[in-house]
Formats: structure tokens, sequence, C-alpha cells
């Protein structure tokens, strides 16, 4: 006895652990569920689908897609069958009843309520197939036509739910586009954290690089937010697969945005290693603006103010960080008590850059500014 008991000990414990683990996985997917009943009603329905074999048509029930194959149910549900997939096999297949004329009538005058409750049941059941080549428009048409229907009506978690469903660098780049109209959606409205999550899923190697540019303008917008902590890690995956000439931008931002989460002590190496660009190039403005910022966050303000100041007079106009270096020049000013000077730059913010996210951020500050009469009084 004095044998088995540690295995009888070891044998429950493995069956409580499974158990747990089974009861969590339930948990989660009861959770999900919850989250979006559309795709516990719909979601893993069959998919009747014809295929045109040299003339010969078969209808075939396609239940799931796994590992680059359609799978199909067997006549009477005696079992399964696995195709693959080629962008001439999808070719050969059609679905039926899938007439959207009256759908986008009902989205062209903004009814968007009733074109959701006609796309629902059509859009759903094909979703666990987004990975199918392009070919098949039959099948994408509804899926991507449901999801700018969701963006459009502001059901945006509804959106998120279904783009959390799908594996972005498996499947064509139209559903990344959704997937960065959703995050500009998110944006837009002001909910960065849900706009960060976005950032998550999509994919930027290889033929996804078109996505890069969209989510640099999202890091600007999330840095602007104060959203530092969810900029770093989009950088580290720019950065990884960016061509050469593209990476010491990069790097500058990364490194910035450490700057900006107080992770001074990170930041430090990577702008020491940086060669600073001579004072002709773009990026000289940029490096200025990365040492600005480190010295002004370690308080040394009139340090700060002196680099800030010796970018911008090189930088254009048209530079992406101008805003952002204008700012905190702005902000160095009025911790020396330099309010005049101080209001000077932040309007200058708020005129010449209104659309940008630092123009809500010079208002703020200029809010909390002395009037200039008062000033005078003390």
């Amino acid at each position: 006895m004095s044998f088995a008991q540690p295995q009888f000990h070891r044998t429950m414990i493995k069956r409580i652990s499974s158990l747990l683990l089974i009861s969590s996985m339930a948990h989660t997917l009861a959770t999900a569920e919850e989250t979006n009943p559309y795709w516990t009603e719909y979601g893993r329905q069959p998919v009747l689908i014809q295929q045109n074999n040299n003339g010969a048509i078969q209808t075939l029930t396609f239940v799931d897609f796994q590992n680059g194959m359609l799978v199909a149910e067997l006549e009477g549900g005696v079992g399964e069958i696995s195709l693959p997939v080629s962008e001439s096999m999808v070719r050969t297949l059609r679905l039926e009843g899938q007439d959207m004329s009256d759908i986008n009538r009902m989205i062209s005058s903004r009814s968007y309520d009733r074109a959701l409750n006609q796309l629902r049941p059509r859009a759903y059941p094909l979703i666990k197939f987004h990975q199918v080549p392009e070919g098949f428009t039959q099948l994408h048409l509804p899926i991507r036509t449901l999801l700018d229907t969701l963006i459009r009506a502001e059901e945006f978690d509804e959106a998120s739910d279904i783009i959390s469903r799908m594996t972005l660098d498996q499947a064509s780049i139209q559903y990344s586009e959704r997937a960065i109209a959703l995050m500009n959606a998110y944006l837009a409205k002001g909910d960065f954290e849900a706009a960060a999550d976005i950032t998550k899923a999509i994919p930027v190697a290889g033929q996804y690089s078109v996505n890069i540019r969209s989510l640099i303008d999202a890091a600007d917008s999330l840095r602007a937010a104060g959203k530092y902590e969810a900029v770093i890690p989009l950088y580290q995956q720019i950065e990884a697969i960016v061509p050469d000439e593209f990476k010491d931008n990069i790097k500058m931002w990364l490194a910035y945005s450490l700057v900006l989460a107080d992770r001074i002590d990170e930041a430090t190496p990577m702008i020491d290693a940086l060669t600073e660009p001579e004072p002709q190039e773009e990026l000289f403005s940029l490096y200025k603006l990365l040492q600005g910022s480190r010295e002004y966050r370690r308080g040394h303000y009139g340090n700060a103010l002196d680099l800030l100041t010796r970018g911008f007079v090189r930088a254009q106009t048209s530079y992406a960080w101008v805003p952002e270096m204008l700012y905190l020049i702005g902000d160095c000013y009025a911790r020396s008590e330099d309010n005049l000077a101080a209001r000077n730059v932040w309007t200058e913010i708020v005129i010449l850059y209104p659309e940008s996210p630092w123009a809500k951020q010079a208002d703020n500050s200029l809010a909390q500014l002395p009037k200039p009469e008062q000033a005078q009084e003390l």
C-alpha cells in the first residue's frame, strides 16, 4: 500500500487537473458565445456548396476548413472527407441563394439593422472558411459586407469578435483592410484600448507589409493618447520586418515610446547606439525629439528645450512628429514659468495642426494656463 498510495494520488491529481482544464475551456467557450450570440446561433452551421466537376454537379455539405483543406460531411453523416484547396479548385464551387442586391439597397439607404438581420444568417456560417482562396468570391463577399456594415453601424464589438476568429496572416489582404478600418473606427471614438487590441491581430510580414503604414499611423494616435505600453510591442513587431532603410526610423520611435513609458534604462542603450543624422536629413529632427524627450523625462527641462528647439528649426511643417515636438517645447516653457511662450507654441499647434491628436492635448494645456490678464495681475 505504501507504494500504491503515491501512484493513486498522482492519478487523482491528473484527473482533477484535467477536469479543471476542461472546466476552464468550457467557461472560456461559454464566455465567447455569450459575447456574440450570433456565432452560437449561426457560426457552426454547415454550408451547402455545389461543385461542378467537368460537368458533373454535386452538392456537398461543408462543415470546416482545416490545414488548407475543406472538410465535407458525407451523405447521411457517416463520415467526413477533406478536399485540398487551390485557386482552380475554388472556381468549381458555387453557393446558392447569394443574391445580395436587396441587402446592398438596405445598406445604401443606411438601413443597417435590416441589412444585418439579412446578412448574419448568410455570412456567419461562412466565416470558418475565410482562408479559402480569394477566387471563391461568392463566399467572401457576404463576410466582408457583414464586417463593413457592422463598422458603419458602429457595432464594433461584434466586428471585433468576428476578426478575432480569423487567421489574418493566412487570409486575403482584404480581411486585414477590414481589421484596419475597425482599428481606425475605435481610434476615432477614443476607445484606445480596443484599438490597441486590434493592432495585435494585424499581420505585417510578407505580402502584409502594406499594413505597416496604417499601424504606424495608429501608433502615433496611441502614443498621443498615452498608451505607451501598447505601442512598444507594436514597434517591436514592425522593426523586425521593415526594410533596412526604415529601421532607424522605427528604432527611434521604439526608443521614444520607451522613454515616454518611463523605461529610460531600456531606451538609453538604443539611443546611444544610434548614429546622429546630419542636420539636413529628415531624421535629424526626430533624433533631437528623442534626445529631448529623454532629458524631459529626467526633469532636465532646460536641456530638453535646447535639444527640442534645435530639432524644430531643422524640421519641415509636414513632418509627422512636429506637433508632438511643439507640444513638448511648450511644456518646457510652461515648466520654466514662461507662460506667454508656452501659450504661443500651443496655440500654433491648435491652428496649424487641428487634426493632430496633439492639438487636443495643446488645447487642454492652454485651458490650464493663467489668462494673460491674470498673469499680469500676478
